[in-house]
């Protein structure tokens, strides 16, 4: 019986030859980042790159939950300046038998924080194929389902102008409607 991946077999060997290829400059940056914004590590810490704050991906049990460790973007007017930004949208008033869900966006950034920018199955490192910027959550309006569905589309709708392409994390199913009605005003025909 053969493992799933093995390590001389064809999908370790496709990995390897993946990774090596992978450039390093946004994890050089990263490091940059977080020796600047973090201080320099104690003097007795021999790898110079370990900052004394966290700041970055790792390690993944510290540092405040974005969604895989991405920088936090607090002036949303510069969301333009990433590939990608992640917003949540913590509503479950849609929902009539389960309700909860609300926490979603913060369980999903908790969760991410376990897994890095890098795939090896698929010899991806997304922190150097994409920018990614996490914008927080949208400001939603408990038991008021038209206006949380408002400011849901307001926020897709903005992200989506800036040229960034919007991550929603949910809340409830029905916050589907205002995330594509935020998308079409921008869209000509079906989105």
């Amino acid at each position: 019986m053969g493992h799933l991946h093995d390590n001389y077999g064809p999908e370790a060997r496709y990995a390897v030859e993946r990774e090596a290829e992978l450039p390093l400059t946004m994890h050089r940056r990263e490091i940059e980042r977080g020796l600047e914004y973090g201080l320099q590590g104690a003097d007795s810490i021999v790898d110079r790159t370990i900052p004394t704050f966290s700041r970055g991906e790792l390690p993944h049990f510290a540092g405040i939950n974005t969604f895989l460790k991405a920088p936090y973007l607090e002036d949303v007017r510069r969301c333009g300046e990433y590939d990608v930004a992640v917003l949540g949208a913590p509503f479950d008033g849609g929902t009539t038998y389960r309700s909860g869900t609300r926490f979603g966006p913060q369980g999903i950034r908790k969760i991410s924080a376990l897994y890095g920018p890098y795939s090896f199955e698929l010899g991806v490192d997304l922190r150097e194929s994409i920018t990614i910027a996490d914008l927080g959550d949208i400001f939603t309006i408990p038991a008021n389902i038209e206006k949380t569905f408002d400011q849901i589309s307001k926020a897709v709708s903005h992200v989506y102008a800036s040229g960034a392409f919007p991550v929603v994390l949910g809340g409830d199913h029905s916050i589907g409607y205002p995330t594509v009605r935020g998308i079409a005003e921008h869209v000509s025909g079906n989105v």
